[in-house]
């Protein structure tokens, strides 16, 4: 098999439809879908047997609530294909990404991950609508450490897992962060980029991103949700730093670039929280 599709899903129910037909009506044919419910407690769980019972290629895991960086490492294991592709359950992808990534796969004979770029779906329009896009050097095979240092610029983000397909075996060797509920992606992306041989950016737009789901774990307003996501934020940057430092196959200018991006992404994360935050953190974030 080719792709697996994984989908962590929890209380979904107004976005998974659409996220499920999304796939379904891809005109590549060679993939399976692996939706993982993480103790959801709407309607989630019915919708999920519903789709079940019509496509043999979707199946469909049930586990307490454990965050949704738990459920990606469930679904990577309890995949088959070659390669894994992520899809936030209120997001949806193109009826062609699979057919795009395929012919990829073919041209540059199985690149380690292959970069896709996404539209953003009830972005404010106040926003950097491209911030997830790269368009430049397509169509071309980077080593990764070389396309890591193009893609970090300011203003653009490329460390979120629905971005890219991943072929399966590079995660072998990645240690996950385990006591992460978000922001494992800031973790591990960069460290999955850097270990990789052959990388392929494509101009294709494969993704919708939906901006404006207030029931996302990354736009619950609460002050308890923004304090544990400041502290998940710094504790994914020190991984990163850790772990990219410790790689084998980069040099001190590579550690001093990485480092360097990955301090000025905690800053900008500490310039964006309420004062009261600020003061709460401030040693935290002055590590």
């Amino acid at each position: 098999m080719m792709f697996s599709i994984i989908v962590p899903c929890y209380n979904a129910q107004e976005y998974l439809r659409k996220c499920i037909e999304s796939i379904m009506i891809q005109t590549y044919k060679d993939f399976e879908l692996i939706v993982i419910d993480d103790g959801s407690t709407d309607n989630t769980s019915s919708i999920l047997e519903e789709y079940t019972k019509m496509y043999s290629n979707m199946k469909v895991y049930h586990f307490e609530n454990s965050g949704v960086s738990l459920s990606r490492r469930r679904g990577i294991t309890l995949s088959s294909g070659k390669y894994v592709i992520f899809v936030d359950s209120d997001d949806t992808i193109n009826p062609n990404l699979l057919y795009e990534l395929s012919k990829t796969i073919n041209k540059y004979d199985f690149p380690d991950i292959i970069r896709y770029q996404t539209n953003l779906i009830n972005d404010l329009p106040d926003k950097n609508h491209e911030k997830y896009n790269y368009r430049e050097n397509c169509n071309k095979v980077f080593r990764g450490l070389d396309i890591l240092k193009l893609w970090t610029q300011p203003e653009k983000k490329y460390a979120v897992f629905w971005l890219f397909a991943f072929k399966k075996n590079i995660f072998a060797n990645i240690l996950f962060a385990t006591e992460l509920r978000c922001y494992e992606d800031v973790a591990l992306i960069p460290i999955l980029i850097a270990i990789s041989g052959k990388i392929v950016t494509i101009d294709f737009v494969g993704y919708n991103h939906t901006c404006n789901n207030n029931n996302s774990l990354t736009n619950i307003k609460t002050i308890e949700a923004e304090r544990s996501r400041a502290i998940d934020f710094v504790e994914a940057c020190k991984y990163a730093i850790l772990n990219f430092c410790n790689l084998s196959n980069i040099t001190f200018l590579d550690k001093t670039f990485f480092i360097e991006d990955y301090f000025r992404r905690i800053q900008e994360k500490y310039e964006s929280l309420p004062e009261n935050l600020k003061v709460e953190l401030k040693d935290y974030f002055d590590f």
